[in-house]
């Protein structure tokens, strides 16, 4: 098949550069995505003129241009050798510029219809942040991220257990058993995995939805397995008064200024009297300093401020001790660390705060069911925060459900609930307590 390269407005000082070919007995034009100067143009060559005279910048530019040219035109004899492969006969015109676009996007295959399952999870992936969640939000970093380490983690699974990459068909008991199986050598914990197996199961059934395959093994039960549900701690209002009272070191072994273990103190306390997400503390201290000068330099009595993950505005009241926590700092609060550092960092702040006691957590492992115990500030992490202070307002019982919803910002009363760490045996004796003072009532 022959392909010319002509101007397409040669009148034009800059002109775009189209392919002609004759295509299914017409003639067809393609867009190169090349924009050339018209005067360079050499019709007989149908490339860029490269003159010796020219500066050699200039001359450099125009080679590169004219090896993109050789590259698309190998391209596109190339996308027809492989739609012809792929659907057993010449592609139509169509199913060629569906191609010819999936190439310039930077797609592996020309036809979206024959990924393996893994190159099809790679362009997902890829696509992720232009991608909606079922609320209609923007996908987070963290979950692209979850994306990203199960699809690597397949990668490796393919490589060294399957032998070739995984197609849609593979998947069944026998091949998922088996990616469980490989993770769990690597000790990876029952609900890491399930997250894996969630994470897997929803690919199947994007890619089922959109007709890429007939494979139906994501509706079997084996895709969903169950997690452990594990300990998650709270601070109690005697552990926040010991935390913010402890006297942290500001010197290092070696004499230098530390000054991290404080700064992540403060912040935690902070949300912890708050119940902002990790997103939102982040940019406190932007908002605090705005709301301090909003105020006349000194604490404001609420914080206004929209929400990162849910694009929605909320209005927190700055409580006691978040007010010393702000003056403190006179309204200019230290930027927060790296959130890995803030986690490790939290542990060693609430240890040095004698907040020790041991409490008891199912365990994770795929290979032992023994409870472990281990002391609290072990499982605290800087989300702790958001459920201490959650628990902690509901135990006070002044607060309706949905107004400790407006302040914690969840959108549903069951998501709220997964963050009020209060157990059967507490709510058993206070439903106790409230029988028997209202047996007192009508016995009187």
């Amino acid at each position: 098949m022959n392909i010319s390269f002509q101007l397409s407005r040669p009148q034009n000082p800059q002109s775009s550069v189209v392919a002609q070919f004759i295509y299914d007995g017409k003639k067809r034009r393609l867009g190169m995505g090349l924009s050339v100067p018209s005067d360079r143009w050499n019709k007989g060559k149908q490339r860029i003129k490269i003159l010796q005279s020219i500066h050699r910048n200039e001359r450099m530019d125009y080679e590169v241009l004219n090896k993109r040219l050789d590259t698309q035109e190998d391209l596109i004899h190339s996308i027809i050798h492989e739609l012809t492969l792929d659907l057993g006969k010449a592609p139509t015109w169509l199913e060629f510029k569906e191609g010819w676009n999936r190439k310039m996007k930077g797609k592996q295959r020309a036809s979206s219809k024959h990924l393996t399952f893994n190159q099809w999870v790679k362009e997902f992936i890829d696509d992720a942040h232009n991608r909606l969640n079922g609320k209609g939000k923007k996908i987070s970093h963290r979950t692209i991220q979850k994306y990203k380490t199960v699809h690597d983690q397949l990668c490796q699974y393919a490589i060294k257990h399957v032998g070739h990459q995984i197609s849609f068909e593979n998947w069944n008991r026998e091949l998922l058993d088996g990616y469980k199986r490989f993770r769990v050598k690597q000790g990876i914990s029952i609900n890491t995995i399930a997250k894996d197996v969630k994470v897997i199961k929803m690919w199947l059934k994007e890619s089922y939805t959109t007709n890429l395959h007939d494979n139906r093994a994501h509706m079997e039960a084996y895709f969903s397995p169950k997690q452990v549900k594990t300990l998650k701690v709270h601070l109690t209002l005697e552990d926040l008064a010991l935390l913010e009272a402890v006297k942290l070191p500001s010197k290092g072994k070696f004499g230098q200024t530390i000054t991290a273990l404080e700064t992540v103190r403060d912040l935690f306390l902070l949300a912890c009297w708050t119940g902002v997400r990790i997103s939102d503390l982040k940019k406190f201290p932007e908002l605090i300093k705005d709301a301090w000068d909003d105020n006349g330099g000194s604490c404001p009595e609420y914080i206004t401020f929209i929400q990162s993950k849910t694009n929605s505005p909320v209005k927190v009241p700055v409580l006691d001790a978040a007010q010393r926590i702000i003056n403190k700092h006179n309204g200019r609060l230290p930027d927060a660390i790296n959130e890995q550092k803030m986690n490790a960092t939290i542990k060693k702040v609430l240890k040095l705060a004698g907040i020790t006691r041991m409490v008891e957590t199912p365990s994770t492992s795929m290979t032992a069911s023994k409870a472990i115990r281990k002391p609290i500030y072990e499982l605290v992490t800087l989300h702790t925060a958001r459920r201490t202070f959650a628990t902690n307002m509901h135990s006070l019982e002044v607060l309706s459900v949905n107004e400790l919803m407006s302040l914690t910002g969840h959108e549903s009363e069951s998501t709220l609930k997964t963050y009020l760490n209060i157990d059967r045996f507490e709510t058993s004796s206070k439903a106790s307590e409230k029988i028997r003072e209202a047996l007192k009532q009508k016995a009187a």
